[in-house]
């Protein structure tokens, strides 16, 4: 389904990549063989679909980073006036079979469209969605429903084909172009549906230069169960809560956003890992705070390095340390070690425990952290040796991601007016749009007038072509881009 639309502020944004479903708006009447798909289209699309078996699956045989979330999503029907001729479905989506865990609210439309005579799919997010939270089949609040409630998903329009007896596949044009953030991103949508189940397989592609972004596995299958049954997931490891250090999530995200650096320990013999021999540990200098649910609804921030290393046998390798800090699903990180090429993996481990768990600590430094008001007072600062440290809100230039500036950097001078620093960051990262891995780079510029440039891109390791590229344009203040001291 379409999903760029945000449930709580109804603009498109950005950062809300997921797995919601294409599912169908309004039914109208149409040719008699058009009809009857329409009519058991939206008799199988009532009920309860689940991905549990995925779920349970995925847990005992897959990696984490390869895991599908539990995904339960819930379609009623409704009897809507404003749609009269038209048969509507309240859908609600939920994580881990938890209904308080809400992730998506929509009213679904199936029709029939007039030029194609195909079974179309309209989707609808609302104005005030916790309006609907949670409403009973054939609730008057539907009843009631005037078009100013409704958002249309302009360009999203589904078209559902049977290939089967019961089984219906969906596709799109490419048209459903959503403007996030100040970036264009394609939404193509296909989607498969029977008597018995429902599969959800969604793809999201910058339009700019046209590579996927590749976040969750996809695709996501739900079978269809009785509207009230419950099922029971695998267990997880379960770590005793250890009150030491930073323990909460949003107290971690708030220290990191104000200039501090952050030191994590992980102990993976409290945590799955398939090599508890080792402790994990080091400083977080660099991270990417995704806030937003194009990622998943499962707020987080990730942070990498990269290391030349000598393995056991006295060779030259690269070290890649990528970990992954969760509001609700834990902490994970992932280590992979590459030969000289950058291209051919040795080793590769994956350590996944949960955030409050004693195999998971996070300390914040005890150094004084100051905030810098303006360019001279930058240029002051590391012309005097402060270590010096930047967050950038790139909602108000386009994740939160902040780095120290200490280190490699340059000034451009005019006469005697030092008029721009520029820094750079540089690491091999895994590549999250295609296979392989890049070196992630980022070049930034920091201009006398206050305003910021960043040059983000990830370059294939073993030819050197960019894979992704991206300009962002900030300014210096509170709203975009901070800079802090420390001492």
């Amino acid at each position: 389904m379409p999903n760029g639309i945000d449930d709580n502020t109804n603009t498109m944004s950005f950062r809300k990549l997921f797995i919601c479903t294409t599912f169908a708006l309004c039914i109208g009447l149409a040719l008699s063989d058009v009809h009857e798909d329409l009519t058991q289209l939206a008799e199988q699309f009532e009920g309860k679909f689940d991905n549990i078996d995925q779920f349970n699956y995925d847990i005992k045989h897959k990696p984490v980073q390869e895991r599908h979330l539990h995904l339960i999503t819930t379609s009623v029907p409704e009897d809507v006036p404003i749609l009269i001729g038209f048969k509507c479905f309240y859908v609600e989506q939920y994580l881990n079979g938890n209904i308080s865990n809400v992730i998506r609210q929509r009213l679904y439309t199936y029709g029939i469209d007039k030029k194609s005579q195909q079974v179309v799919l309209k989707l609808y997010s609302f104005s005030q969605p916790e309006r609907f939270l949670h409403s009973p089949a054939h609730s008057d609040k539907f009843a009631s429903l005037t078009i100013e409630d409704l958002i249309y998903a302009e360009g999203c329009d589904v078209y559902w084909t049977r290939l089967d007896s019961n089984y219906f596949r969906s596709n799109m044009f490419n048209t459903c172009i959503v403007n996030i953030a100040g970036a264009q991103v394609l939404i193509i949508d296909r989607n498969n549906l029977t008597s018995t189940y429902l599969t959800a397989d969604e793809t999201w592609v910058f339009y700019k230069n046209q590579s996927v972004l590749k976040v969750y596995p996809s695709p996501y299958n739900m079978s269809k169960y009785p509207i009230d049954e419950k099922h029971n997931l695998n267990n997880q490891n379960t770590l005793t809560r250890n009150s030491n250090g930073i323990d909460n999530f949003d107290n971690l995200i708030k220290r990191m956003k104000g200039g501090s650096v952050i030191r994590f320990v992980i102990d993976p013999q409290y945590c799955k890992s398939n090599n508890s021999d080792v402790i994990y540990g080091g400083d977080i200098e660099v991270f990417e705070f995704f806030f937003d649910s194009i990622f998943g609804p499962d707020q987080y921030f990730g942070f990498s390095e990269s290391a030349v290393a000598v393995n056991s046998t006295g060779g030259v390798v690269t070290v890649l340390k990528e970990g992954y800090v969760y509001n609700n699903s834990g902490v994970q990180l992932k280590l992979t070690t590459l030969a000289p090429d950058l291209t051919t993996v040795l080793d590769k481990s994956m350590v996944a425990c949960q955030f409050q768990g004693k195999g998971v600590l996070f300390y914040e430094s005890r150094k004084q952290i100051s905030t810098l008001e303006s360019f001279q007072e930058l240029t002051k600062a590391l012309l005097n040796g402060q270590d010096v440290r930047f967050t950038a809100d790139y909602r108000s230039c386009p994740p939160i991601s902040a780095g120290a500036l200490s280190g490699d950097f340059t000034f451009t001078k005019d006469g005697d007016q030092i008029t721009k620093l520029t820094f750079s960051q540089s690491k091999v990262i895994t590549n999250y749009q295609g296979s392989g891995y890049v070196t992630d780079i980022v070049i930034g510029h920091i201009f006398q007038n206050g305003s910021v440039t960043f040059y983000a891109s990830d370059v294939q390791t073993f030819n050197h072509k960019p894979v992704y590229k991206e300009t962002i344009r900030c300014k210096l203040g509170p709203s975009s881009v901070m800079l802090y001291t420390m001492s």
